[in-house]
């Protein structure tokens, strides 16, 4: 029996299409009772997956100019969702945190992402179901995270 290799473009082109389909699972209604964008969703996760960084890397990182990043922080520090701390070594830098609201938000858009996620996963048998979840921790590791 042939078998056809799969390509990398093939599988990209996959993801594309079904991950749209995925995300229109999440409640919009979520991020507009918190009032928060895209964007500031995304400045929240770096935050959170550095824990606490300065305006420089964040604004690094997200690939946006320093007013940029500028005025998304003081938006959502005005939200009460991170605050600036003064690097007490360094009077020049300022490092951004989450606040407990902050926090709070994340695991609340977490839970929201991981009901979706289990509702896609109950269509996998559980062979498929194991594959996808070493493939995922395989990409997990390769992109810099740690894992389960």
């Amino acid at each position: 029996m042939a078998t056809t290799a799969v390509t990398r473009a093939q599988v990209s082109q996959a993801v594309a299409q079904l991950m749209p389909r995925i995300i229109q699972g999440v409640q919009l209604d979520f991020f507009v009772k918190q009032r928060i964008t895209q964007t500031q969703l995304l400045v929240l996760l770096a935050i959170h997956a550095a824990e606490r960084c300065t305006m420089g890397t964040l604004a690094r990182n997200m690939h946006v100019r320093m007013p940029t990043a500028t005025g998304i922080v003081t938006r959502l520090a005005r939200a009460g969702y991170v605050r600036r701390c003064p690097d007490p070594e360094d009077r020049r830098q300022v490092f951004v945190e989450l606040t407990d609201k902050g926090r709070a938000f994340i695991q609340a858009f977490q839970g929201v992402i991981r009901a979706r996620w289990q509702k896609v996963l109950k269509m996998l048998e559980p062979k498929a179901l194991e594959a996808f979840h070493s493939v995922i921790l395989q990409l997990t590791r390769q992109l810099g995270g740690t894992g389960p």
